[in-house]
């Protein structure tokens, strides 16, 4: 099959990502896109009118783009795109060295930096060493680190058929841990993926909180990177012209209201304008939100999974994750990665980005009025706790009010180290940006455009599959089922990619299938996964609840107590996999388990 035609509905990262692997393999494709930008919530937004003098207009985004080791697919798309200055897309990503945490209630804030494990028990030594920094109680690690490393030996079994039904908070039994550690537990998954560890289940917040303490026990320039420049300039650009270059056709301001069905598949297309379009394959690349409202009942009808997804209330699946910019007069680069900010009551992550754009020249001579020379990009995680200094929640403020309560927030947890010394102050800052995709032409709550899936306890076995029971339709979007199971721009990426394979597979069509990959744990836990496994389809709890190890004053010493529960002495023992494995016969004998 060389010229079937696919019309993709949507142009943000999925959207983006299935053309390029369609028009690859050669097929005709069509994307549409209800705005005249691409690329989606990840796009930029350029403060209009702001440039002068030939600079361009302030930078402004939906939230600053962060790219961690385990993103497999979205920097492969990045190694198929050239830029005009010469390489490809993938050159421009730069390597995030520490990170940092301000602590409102503290005068002080904390760098840290990566060290390389060799052992699995190392993560634990990292953590340690990590929580100590922070002094925090001993019974708060010996407690998490206990649930960190049950986790990392738990089977997938088990994470599906138990996991998934609890919350990552009661997994973590976190009415356990000490107040000042409850709100790191509940900040620090909300912070970097909008994940919110009482909504989201222990197996997708537990899955991806693992991926990133692997991240951050480990060197290594690719663990966490951010773009060396605006997402827009640096990657969609180069993006649509590469795809253009190559046929794709795009189709810019035009919305598709309604997606029709004759005769048990999609007959075509039906444009906010009036104008249809028809393909031989549809592409359904939009938000969770978005794609509910386009499934009818008459589609509905021709797949029960699609229909049970177009019955759910997004409100119970969805939480806000929005960014606003400040513009300062002077640089103020404060560490060279992300900054956090736990216990800011709207759970804020920040990043200094001029520090990684150096290879474009000097900020304030490309951007703006050229007065700014800083630029602090904020992600804001919490919409429903109020504030301090403006005490209502972010929804109920105006965006002069949002603005405001951020800086408050941020100078909270920045100002103080040393006494009289201030970071942030009120004559550096020139302007402020808000998230484009807040509407507040109706007043106030702003309608969100760009709302993210909180992956709520069952919410898998409600999403679907990228492959549809309507032979011609496809799902292409963060929400749709996949290894990467986050709602993020990797899992966008992915579920495009598994999209664009079952349109392959149904054209019958002679072109490779498109490369996916599985998220990945050290390999010295797979003989206790598979132990795990083994006593999950026998009914039995996971081995450290068998052994007690449970509560914060049974879990001193983690592992030198499984140590003694198996019988070794060596640590080494535990994760070798062949020592591991002959000691796994004997614990089931002990247990009873055949």
């Amino acid at each position: 099959m060389g010229q079937s035609t696919v019309v993709i509905i949507g142009g943000g990262v999925a959207g983006l990502t299935a053309a390029h692997e369609l028009i690859e393999r050669g097929f005709t494709v069509h994307i549409y896109e209800s705005r005249l930008t691409w690329g989606g919530k990840a796009r930029s937004q350029p403060v209009v009118t702001t440039g002068t003098n030939g600079r361009k207009d302030l930078p402004g985004e939906h939230g600053f783009r962060f790219y961690p080791r385990f993103y497999k697919h979205v920097t492969d798309t990045m190694a198929r795109i050239p830029t005009p200055v010469g390489g490809y897309v993938l050159d421009h990503l730069r390597a995030t060295t520490e990170s940092a945490i301000a602590l409102v209630d503290q005068d002080t804030w904390y760098r840290f930096y990566r060290r390389r494990v060799t052992k699995p028990y190392d993560i634990l030594e990292a953590l340690e060493l990590f929580f100590k920094e922070l002094d925090f109680d001993v019974g708060d690690f010996n407690l998490f680190a206990t649930k960190v490393l049950q986790f990392f030996t738990s089977s997938d079994a088990r994470r599906l058929g138990e996991y998934e039904r609890i919350s990552w908070w009661d997994f973590l039994e976190g009415d356990l841990y000490s107040a000042k550690f409850q709100r790191q537990l509940r900040a620090v998954p909300r912070t970097m993926v909008a994940m919110d560890p009482r909504r989201g289940s222990a197996r997708t917040v537990g899955t991806i909180s693992m991926q990133l303490i692997l991240d951050y026990a480990d060197t290594g320039v690719n663990n966490d990177r951010t773009m060396g420049g605006p997402t827009s300039e640096m990657w969609f650009n180069p993006w649509t012209a590469h795809l253009q270059g190559l046929g794709v056709q795009f189709h810019g301001g035009m919305e598709v209201a309604t997606i029709e069905a004759a005769g048990g598949v999609i007959s075509g297309a039906k444009l906010a304008s009036g104008a249809r379009v028809t393909g031989d394959y549809y592409v359904l690349a939009v938000p969770m939100d978005t794609a509910i409202g386009l499934i009818t009942p008459q589609i509905g009808t021709l797949d029960p999974m699609l229909d049970r997804l177009r019955t759910q209330n997004p409100d119970d699946l969805v939480s806000w994750m929005v960014g606003i910019q400040y513009f300062l007069y002077e640089d103020v680069p404060l560490v060279r990665g992300h900054m956090f900010y736990p216990d800011s009551p709207w759970a804020l992550t920040s990043i200094s980005q001029p520090q990684f754009w150096r290879d474009l020249g000097l900020f304030r001579e490309l951007y703006g009025d050229g007065d700014v020379g800083g630029l602090l990009s904020v992600d804001v995680s919490d919409w429903n706790t109020p504030g301090t200094l403006i005490t209502k929640t972010a929804r109920q403020c105006t965006p002069q009010e949002v603005a405001r309560e951020i800086w408050e927030q941020l100078k909270a947890a920045l100002n103080g180290q040393s006494p009289g010394e201030e970071i942030l102050r009120d004559d550096l800052l020139h302007s402020w940006h808000l998230d484009d995709d807040l509407d507040y032409t109706s007043g106030l709550p702003p309608q969100n455009k760009a709302r993210l899936l909180v992956h709520p306890p069952g919410s898998w076995a409600m999403r679907p599959d990228a492959g549809t029971a309507i032979p011609n339709l496809v799902l292409a979007g963060d929400y749709v089922r996949t290894y990467t199971d986050l709602a993020s721009m990797e899992g966008a990426n992915e579920a495009a990619r598994r999209a664009v394979n079952v349109i392959l597979q149904r054209a019958a069509s002679a072109a490779d299938q498109v490369q996916t990959w599985p998220l990945t744990e050290p390999d010295q836990f797979a003989p206790w996964k598979k132990l795990d496994e083994k006593l999950y389809q026998q009914g039995h709890r996971h081995l450290f609840e068998l052994m007690g190890i449970r509560r914060a004053g049974q879990a001193a010493d983690t592992l030198r107590r499984f140590a003694a529960f198996t019988g070794i002495s060596n640590l080494d023992d535990l994760f070798d996999e062949v020592r591991a494995t002959s000691l796994i016969r004997g614990l089931l004998s002990r247990l009873g388990v055949p």
